[in-house]
């Protein structure tokens, strides 16, 4: 008997889908609730029409009726592209190796960091861009920094496969034979959308689940099967929302310093929050349009430090997430606590080279309280990037502000922990330290306690050496103004530096004993006991701390009242 083909349900004139917020499997989903929901209200600001129509709008949840132009409007907006010209070094070539043809050659004078200047040759393009006009509308440049950062993401992570920005090309529109963009065509995904979903909502009333292939040009970390050989999947309604989570991301550069001192960009850091409270969280993101109230997006830092914003340069993927946390709890517009509106922040470490973007790393990073205030004052304080780096790493890993210092010490060359003229024109390291062993001085001060210090070693050594006293060395407000002084300082510290970080157990014992502690120290009794107990139970912490002391005592450059 032949079998008898399902007829097809008839198309609706709406489409409404419903969303709960804490059913949604991921963070990025239910980012991109709340990139919908953001959408929508760019679209409304800006009077673009006609919109899909919220409803049943709680903290949990939504319901987002579409009609077919309401969601051609929406994919238009999204997907909205561009022309401009660019220069390259390089000529492009296609898949195949051959040459794509050109508009016209220029030739510019380059001057590079010696001061030699040189003629290069350039070769101009016509090339399509995201408009991101949605965001346009909330950042306080408009298309300015915070959006080139966000265009440069989406061609280097979410769409680095040319193939992947075939959307974008075709809003822009094809340029004819005079290089003249035709008229921009309305984006093909609002009908793709449209299809999908209508067979999914269909399939729902039949008790069914239409399922989809979840792409990497809309999820980080997707991939078309894993190990196991198990497809990436998801509902057709959920996978939906994926197109729009990347309109409350924000984005960050991790920067790594070189040996040379110099820095050097790794790729990007892209921030997706989790929202507890959907309605709550997209007000603070846009604020109160009418009474004037910026939003965390109206309120970014537009300084620039090249062509990035300066608060978007961090020194470690986690710092990303606790600067995403930093904005929205100093520019949010409702009450309560940060935690009541966001249960966390992802950051994703995304590099990419001429093929492919790889996933380096990832942190979830939760609006602990505690952790938050130590980051105001950590930020505040820290400049040094190797420093800060590793003092954010202990902080969301709850571990003491000194660990890891050992694996920095032996990563990177003595002169950046010892301050002298080879030392790297970067924020002292030795600074920041010394500022933190200030800080712990005053609290044991506080509560009568008396530090050991490497001043004394230090001091003795460097007087011995130089021959000069150091009061004699400083000036009225205790810089060192001896050359002979510092120089014997930093050779002191030199010393000291490489002897222990060279040594471990009984031969750093027999050295800290025999060498640190041959100067006098003014201790009590109880706390030289406590000091060899230190030694011989943990001395890799004892290690750790005094080489981040000898760095603070290398620091001459401002005044050393003690």
């Amino acid at each position: 008997m032949a079998k008898t083909k399902r007829k097809a349900a008839p198309e609706p004139e709406v489409l409404e889908l419903k969303y709960d917020l804490y059913s949604l499997p991921t963070a990025q989903h239910k980012a991109g609730l709340a990139g919908l929901l953001l959408m929508v209200e760019s679209m409304k600001a800006r009077k673009l029409a006609p919109l899909p129509v919220i409803a049943d709008l709680t903290s949990t949840g939504a319901s987002v009726t579409f009609s077919r132009k309401s969601m051609q409007a929406m994919f238009d907006d999204l997907f909205d592209a561009y022309w401009s010209e660019e220069e390259r070094l390089q000529k492009l070539k296609r898949k195949d190796g051959s040459v794509i043809p050109f508009k016209r050659e220029v030739s510019r004078d380059v001057t590079d960091r010696d001061g030699k200047t040189k003629t290069k040759k350039y070769y101009v393009y016509d090339m399509f861009h995201p408009a991101g006009k949605f965001l346009a509308a909330y950042y306080p440049d408009g298309d300015g920094v915070w959006l080139k950062l966000w265009r440069d993401m989406l061609w280097k992570v979410l769409r680095k496969k040319p193939a992947s920005r075939k959307v974008y090309e075709e809003r822009a529109g094809e340029r004819d034979k005079n290089g003249r963009p035709s008229r921009p065509a309305p984006s093909s995904k609002a009908g793709d959308w449209w299809k999908q979903l209508h067979k999914a909502l269909a399939a729902r009333v039949r008790g069914g689940v239409l399922t989809d292939s979840i792409a990497s040009s809309v999820f980080i970390g997707a991939q078309n099967v894993n190990a196991e050989r198990v497809p990436y999947q998801g509902t057709v309604e959920y996978c939906f929302l994926l197109n729009f989570w990347s309109v409350v991301a924000l984005v960050y550069v991790p920067r790594r310093t070189k040996a040379d001192g110099e820095n050097e960009d790794i790729g990007h850091v892209v921030v997706i929050p989790e929202p507890a409270d959907i309605r709550t969280f997209v007000g603070d993101l846009v604020g109160e349009p009418k009474s004037g109230t910026h939003g965390m997006l109206g309120s970014l830092e537009t300084a620039v430090a090249g062509y990035l914003p300066k608060a978007a340069l961090i020194n470690t993927p986690g710092e990303g997430g606790l600067e995403y946390l930093h904005h929205l709890i100093h520019h949010r517009i409702s009450r309560g606590p940060l935690s009541s509106s966001l249960a966390a922040v992802e950051a994703y470490h995304v590099t990419s080279d001429e093929r492919s973007a790889s996933l380096l790393a990832s942190v979830r990073v939760l609006p602990d309280e505690t952790v938050l205030r130590d980051y105001e004052i950590l930020r505040q304080q820290c400049r040094n990037p190797l420093f800060r780096a590793q003092r954010i790493r202990n902080l969301l890993a709850g571990t003491p502000w000194h660990a890891g210092m050992d694996a920095v010490f032996g990563a990177h060359p003595r002169e950046f922990f010892v301050r002298g003229d080879k030392t790297p024109r970067i924020p002292f390291f030795g600074s920041d330290a010394r500022s933190k062993f200030r800080a712990i001085e005053s609290q044991l001060k506080q509560i009568g306690g008396q530090p050991m210090t490497l001043r004394a070693y230090v001091r003795i050594r460097a007087e011995d050496k130089s021959k000069v006293k150091s009061k004699n060395a400083r000036d009225e407000k205790g810089r060192i103004t001896s050359k002979d002084f510092a120089d014997a300082v930093e050779r002191v510290c030199s010393d000291a530096f490489l002897a222990m970080r060279g040594r471990r157990d009984n031969d750093l014992i027999e050295y800290f004993t025999g060498t640190i502690c041959s100067v006098p120290q003014f201790l009590p009794e109880d706390d030289y006991m406590l000091v060899s107990k230190a030694l011989t139970e943990d001395w890799s912490k004892v290690k750790t701390l005094a080489m981040l002391a000898v760095s603070a005592c290398s620091y001459t450059g401002k005044s050393q009242d003690e």
